[in-house]
């Protein structure tokens, strides 16, 4: 590597040395031989100049001019990633990162100012892009008239003579730079200084090997032979760092033919074994396996490979033409124009990368964050947007912008650098990536820490959470089926609060390929058994549960009995006995969706199904019996006779407290009007025969009230208290009953007669 020093802080030194000499004592010695001198326009001091000259090749990554460099450090923009180049190290980081990016677009942006290097070490500042691009189209390309690959062991050092041949001092040099401007300070010497150089000098390759010169003569020969040997060392490793390098890591190799780099085939993936063995798999559509072997020859590394799919017999022996630790080039030794790149493909290196970590944040998931700084009894899930925004999701799903994040490359390191508020206000900061996986990421900033785990399935996962195997009961009806609803109400569908597409399947093979799905799911015949049901989330991700299908020998008309029906007789008070009877008032609480009733005079009409009687009639004695049948809507054949007694009150007659009390307990009671409205109609009422306690409930509410009964002059009193709810605590109070049967009572307010309840028996 080339050491730098100041070009100005030099040249005043070499200054005072001329100024100051004359101080020393002058010393006599025989005048030295024209071959041990440096004339400044010497075949010798020429190469050292070219030797020593700044070589600008080093950092083409970042201005791709080798007649000059960047001074480091320096920051630039790639693919909007902030990075700082702190040292030539970094330039391979910058090489890493290039290779990572999916456009191959090396592009860069510098932060302008910028100091330029050029080859004799003048330093120029540079304010601006067009700045700099003037400036490498103006200055001479000399890469060729540098000689890299040599370097003197320093310090070495100089007798300067004045031109009587007396010894005016001798100069030490301790760098390139020093040796550079010293040389180029003699062409400007108005004092004709004449200079020697003082052997034994030592000079190093780029191997570190190391060769002694003791002559003028001695030191050309060896900076000419380095120089010629400049093209012929391509290759900077030896065969055994070679091997090691082959197999440390998997390797993406591409193909070129025709010397045309721009048109790769591949990739291909070489893994090279320490047994000998070469895996390759990538592109080809079979792994293919092989031997190979590295050798040194005359002609340099070659690399021989046993055999493979593309050239048959012709493909063998590769010679190595350029050698890095992670990049090599191979051409072939037969095949003209033919070569293969590699390009090490280490975890290590790809899973921590810049280029990494900002895809991975950029992906369309949550990640749970987990810190010491916040003290969540909740997971804490935030989503890192490309434009830079950070969004959090609460329980329901909704996002909220709470900050925004940006990547940034400072030499080796890596930042995520939060700009945060809204309750994680104490995580904004500049956060260095010290852990990094494919799914997860530990930042740290001193003693504080963040750890960020990708959930891409998160919202999934609270989907599929909502379903599991399910079982479905029904009653065994013809043909040994039964009816199944595979309705979104049967097995809870309606309670997820997540999007999700569902599907019943016959087959689970059906059910993962999403085919064939069941179309009449609420009206579904089958034998038991199972279907399947798969829930696919908005994602396209999906899972298959198991609703298993059971059948059971039912009594269809469970809820169906020989129940009575009571009425007032309404003759303008003549007690005859006879009224009109709603006769399906009988069946009101029973469901008939899947039966058919009829009522019917005598047994032997109900039996034999036929002259049934309308639904209001009236009675023709009191009381009357009266049967009816009922039967399977899909199949008539399945039936029971039920009997039924009609009975005419004279509602005139007045209830004891006794007998309202024996009433309400026996049934659940609803009211079905409420000064002419059915908006209670919902609540049933449980008048406890133990207590005075009546629980009033709907589906969804249940109020413990109170209730007692008294008796006064105009008959018996129910007083409800404690009734707190909506709309139901309007029958707070005192209610004497008007009408009293054993399936209806009349209720009206002791304090207000206009205001009337009617409350109607409702057993099963």
């Amino acid at each position: 590597m080339k050491t730098r020093i100041n070009h100005f802080f030099l040249f005043a030194f070499f200054v005072l040395l001329t100024f100051s000499s004359c101080q020393d004592e002058t010393v006599d010695i025989n005048n030295p031989d024209d071959q041990e001198t440096i004339q400044p326009d010497s075949q010798l001091a020429s190469l050292i100049s070219r030797t020593t000259s700044h070589f600008g090749a080093f950092d083409n990554i970042l201005d791709g001019s080798s007649c000059l460099s960047v001074e480091l450090p320096v920051t630039i923009i790639v693919s909007d990633i902030t990075i700082v180049i702190e040292d030539e190290d970094d330039l391979e980081l910058l090489e890493d990162l290039f290779d990572d990016l999916d456009d191959d677009a090396d592009f860069l942006d510098f932060i302008f100012p910028i100091t330029i290097i050029l080859n004799d070490y003048t330093e120029i500042i540079i304010e601006n892009e067009d700045q700099l691009e003037n400036l490498i189209d103006d200055c001479e390309d000399d890469q060729d008239d540098s000689i890299e690959c040599v370097d003197f062991v320093y310090p070495i050092s100089f007798s300067v003579f004045n031109s009587e041949f007396d010894l005016v001092e001798t100069v030490v040099v301790e760098s390139d730079e020093a040796l550079y401007n010293f040389l180029d300070d003699l062409e400007d010497d108005e004092n004709a200084l004449i200079v020697s150089l003082n052997y034994p000098v030592t000079l190093e390759d780029t191997n570190g090997d190391t060769i002694e010169v003791n002559s003028n003569a001695e030191l050309v020969n060896a900076i000419e032979a380095a120089e010629d040997d400049c093209d012929d060392d391509d290759d900077d490793c030896d065969g055994e760092e070679l091997d090691e390098i082959l197999e440390e890591c998997s390797w993406e190799v591409y193909l070129y033919t025709n010397n045309d780099l721009e048109n790769l085939s591949g990739p291909f993936i070489f893994d090279f074994n320490e047994n000998g063995t070469l895996h390759i798999t990538g592109v080809l559509e079979n792994p293919y396996e092989t031997t190979w072997e590295l050798t040194e020859t005359d002609n340099g590394l070659e690399l021989n490979i046993a055999s493979l799919w593309y050239y048959e017999e012709q493909f063998g022996n590769w010679k190595v033409v350029e050698c890095d630790d992670d990049e090599l080039e191979f051409i072939h030794l037969t095949v003209d124009g033919t070569g293969l790149l590699f390009d090490q493909e280490c975890e290590d290196d790809l899973d921590c990368s810049v280029v990494h970590i900002s895809e991975a944040l950029e992906e369309e998931c949550f990640w749970e964050l987990e810190t010491n700084l916040i003290d969540s009894v909740v997971p804490i899930y935030v989503y890192f947007t490309p434009n830079g925004q950070v969004l959090t999701a609460d329980n329901g799903n909704t996002e909220t912008q709470i900050g925004v994040w940006e990547l940034t490359q400072i030499g080796g390191n890596i930042f995520v650098l939060f700009t945060l508020q809204q309750g994680f206000n104490d995580l904004t900061g500049q956060w260095q990536v010290v852990e990094c996986e494919d799914d997860e990421l530990y930042l740290v900033n001193g003693d504080n820490y963040i750890e960020l785990e990708q959930e891409c399935d998160l919202l999934d996962d609270e989907v599929f959470d909502c379903f599991d195997d399910f079982e479905l009961v029904a009653c065994l009806g013809p043909n040994n089926e039964a009816e199944f609803n595979l309705s979104a109400d049967t097995i809870g569908l309606v309670d997820c609060q997540y999007s999700f597409s569902p599907s019943f399947h016959i087959s689970e093979a059906d059910a993962e390929a999403g085919s064939n799905a069941i179309v009449e799911t609420e009206s579904y015949w089958s034998m038991s058994g199972q279907v399947y049901l798969r829930i696919e989330a908005e994602s396209g991700n999906f899972e298959v549960f198991t609703i298993y299908l059971n059948t059971e020998e039912c009594n269809y008309f469970e809820c169906f009995g020989n129940y009575s029906l009571t009425v007032c007789d309404q003759d303008d008070g003549i007690a005859d006995g006879l009224a009109q009877f709603s006769l399906n008032l009988i069946f009101d609480n029973c469901p008939n969706d899947d039966v058919v009733y009829t009522f019917h005079e005598t047994l032997i009409d109900a039996q034999n199904d036929i002259l049934a009687l309308p639904s209001t009639y009236t009675n023709v004695a009191n009381p009357q019996t009266i049967y009816s049948r009922v039967s399977l809507a899909g199949d008539p054949s399945v039936f029971e006779i039920f009997s039924h007694d009609l009975i005419v009150q004279d509602c005139n007659e007045s209830c004891s407290e006794e007998d309202v009390d024996a009433i309400l307990v026996e049934c659940i009671w609803n009211i079905t009007n409420y000064n002419g409205s059915d908006n209670l109609a919902l609540w049933n009422f449980d008048f406890e025969s133990t207590s005075n306690i009546v629980v009033i409930y709907t589906n969804n509410e249940t109020i413990d009230a109170t209730w007692t009964t008294s008796q006064i002059t105009e008959g018996v009193v129910i007083e409800f208290s404690n009734v707190a709810g909506p709309n139901i605590q309007a029958i707070t109070g005192s209610w004497l009953v008007v009408e009293c049967t054993t399936g209806q009572l009349v209720l009206h307010d002791v304090n207000n007669s206009n205001n009337e309840i009617v409350l109607d028996r409702t057993c099963d």
